[in-house]
C-alpha cells in the first residue's frame, strides 16, 4: 500500500510540474500566395522546433509543448528560409511561471512576443486555430459584396458570434476596414476579441481609429482585458501588465502640457517595484517632444527596465550625436560618464600607417586572411584606432559574427572609447545587445 501511495504521489507531482502549456505560434509563415512569408527554426533549451512542421493554416501555424518545467528557459529564433543562412533573429531567456500558460509568437518581421494566460480560465481563442485562408477569403468577399453598410455590419457580427470561427488580428482588421463608421468599427472590434487567436497583437487594431474618442475607448477596452503581453522577453524582473501600462500611457497622453507628461513619467519611473520592457519605455518616451527631457527620462527609466539587454536600442530616439553618445555612455557606465581626458594618452595610429594596414588587408582574396590581419592589428597593444579607422576595418569583413568578434577586440584598442557606441549602426540588434553587454562587462 505504501508503494502504491508513492507511485500515486509521483504521478501527481509529475502532472503538477508539467501541467502548463507553451504554444509556439508562427505568424506569416511560408505559403505560395505571399512573398513576405518566412520559415523559422526555434531552439528551446536545445530542443528544435520548425515552423514547417507546425499545424494550422498557411498564415498562422503553431506547436503545443506540454512538458516544459517551470522556471527560466533559453529561446533562440533563426531564419530558416531557403535563401537564408540560418541568421539568428532573437535570443534571450524567458520565465515559465506557476499558474500561467505561455504563448510565444514569432511574427512575420522576426519579432518575438510573449503572452501569459492564467490557467483554468476555460476555453480560450489563444489555443485555437484561426480561420483558414481560403475560408476567410470567401467570408471577406461575401461581406464586401454587400451593398449597404448595415448589411456588412450584420454579416460581420454574425461571423464574430459564430462559436466555430476564430480569427487572427489581421483578419479582424481586414473585416473592419469594410465598415466606414469608426463607432461601428469599435463595436465590432470589441465583439471580435473573444474570437481572436493572437490577442497579444490586438492592440494593432487601434490603428484603424483616427477619432480621438474612439481611439481612447478602444484603449480603455484593451486595458480591461485580462491579457499580459510583453514585446520583449524578461528575466529577473517581470514587467507591468498590459492593463497597468495602458493606464499609465493614457494618463501621460491626457496631460495637456509637456511638463505634465514629464512629471507623470518621472513619478512612474521612481516606483521601484514597477518594471517596463524596452518597447514600453519607447512608447512612453515617444510622447515627449523635448529631446533633453526624453534623455533625462531615459536615464531615469534605466533602473526599471525588465529587459536590460535591449535598452541600448533606444539610442535611435535621439537625433543629435551628442545626446546619443550621452545616452550610450550612461547605459554603458550606469550613470558614470567618463571624461574624455582619461584617454588622452591613447594616440591613434597615424594616417599613413593606417592606410598601409588598410591597403594590405583589403588586397586579401580570402575573408579569413582579412579577419586575421585585422585581428593581429587589434591585438597589438601598441596600436590605438579612431572610431572611423575601426569602422573602415570592420567594413572589410562580411560575416557579422567575425565583425562582432573584432569589434570586441577593437573596444580595448579604441583611442576614443566614449564614442565607441557610434559603431552600433553597422550591426543587427542581436549583435548590438551582445556588444553592449561585452562593453559593460569589460570596463577600461
Amino acid at each position: 500500500m505504501k508503494k502504491l501511495s508513492l507511485i500515486l504521489l509521483g504521478i501527481f507531482t509529475y502532472a503538477t510540474v508539467f501541467a502548463q502549456t507553451i504554444t509556439l505560434r508562427f505568424e506569416g509563415t511560408a505559403n505560395a500566395s505571399t512573398n513576405n512569408s518566412r520559415d523559422y527554426a526555434v531552439d528551446l533549451d536545445g530542443r528544435w522546433y520548425y515552423s514547417s512542421n507546425a499545424t494550422g493554416n498557411s498564415g498562422v501555424k503553431q506547436i503545443m509543448i506540454n512538458d516544459l518545467n517551470l522556471g527560466t528557459h533559453k529561446l533562440s529564433v533563426y531564419d530558416a528560409g531557403s535563401n537564408s543562412s540560418n541568421e539568428l533573429l532573437y535570443s534571450n531567456n524567458f520565465t515559465l511561471r506557476t499558474g500561467y500558460d505561455l504563448i510565444i509568437a514569432v511574427r512575420r518581421n522576426g519579432n518575438v512576443t510573449f503572452t501569459e494566460k492564467k490557467m483554468n480560465e476555460g476555453a480560450s481563442a489563444s489555443n485555437s486555430l484561426s480561420m483558414a485562408d481560403a475560408e476567410f477569403s470567401k467570408l471577406h468577399q461575401s461581406v464586401k459584396a454587400k451593398w449597404s453598410q448595415s448589411s456588412r455590419i450584420t454579416a460581420i457580427k454574425s461571423a464574430f458570434a459564430n462559436n466555430s470561427y476564430y480569427f487572427t488580428t489581421d483578419q479582424v482588421g481586414q473585416l473592419l476596414l469594410l465598415v466606414t463608421s469608426e463607432a461601428r468599427r469599435l463595436e465590432l472590434a470589441k465583439l471580435s476579441f473573444p474570437r481572436v487567436t493572437d490577442q497579444n497583437n490586438f492592440a494593432d487594431v487601434g490603428e484603424l481609429f483616427t477619432v480621438k474618442t474612439q481611439k481612447n475607448s478602444f484603449e480603455d477596452f484593451l486595458a480591461a482585458q485580462n491579457v499580459t503581453t510583453n514585446d520583449e522577453v524578461y528575466g529577473v524582473h517581470t514587467p507591468v501588465t498590459t492593463q497597468k501600462f495602458n493606464q499609465l500611457a493614457k494618463k501621460v497622453r491626457n496631460q495637456y502640457k509637456q511638463a505634465g507628461k514629464v512629471a507623470v513619467l518621472e513619478d512612474a519611473f521612481k516606483v521601484t517595484t514597477d518594471y517596463y520592457t524596452t518597447a514600453q519605455i519607447r512608447q512612453l518616451l515617444a510622447m515627449i517632444t523635448s529631446e533633453a527631457d526624453r534623455l533625462a527620462l531615459a536615464k531615469l527609466s534605466f533602473a526599471q527596465v525588465a529587459d536590460e539587454g535591449n535598452f541600448a536600442s533606444l539610442y535611435d530616439m535621439f537625433s543629435t550625436q551628442a545626446n546619443r553618445d550621452e545616452f550610450n555612455n550612461y547605459v554603458r557606465y550606469g550613470g558614470s560618464i567618463t571624461s574624455g581626458g582619461q584617454y588622452a594618452s591613447r594616440i591613434a595610429m597615424s594616417e599613413s600607417d593606417f592606410n598601409k594596414l588598410y591597403m594590405k588587408t583589403q588586397l586579401h582574396f580570402r575573408q579569413s586572411s582579412v579577419v586575421s590581419d585585422i585581428k593581429e592589428a587589434l591585438s597589438n597593444k601598441n596600436n590605438y584606432f579612431t572610431i572611423e579607422q575601426t569602422r573602415q576595418l570592420l567594413s572589410l569583413v562580411g560575416s557579422e559574427a567575425d565583425k562582432l568578434s573584432l569589434a570586441k577586440l577593437a573596444w580595448h584598442r579604441s583611442a576614443d572609447p566614449n564614442n565607441f557606441t557610434q559603431l552600433f549602426d553597422i550591426f543587427t540588434q542581436v549583435s548590438i545587445n551582445e556588444l553592449n553587454a561585452y562593453i559593460r562587462a569589460n570596463p577600461l
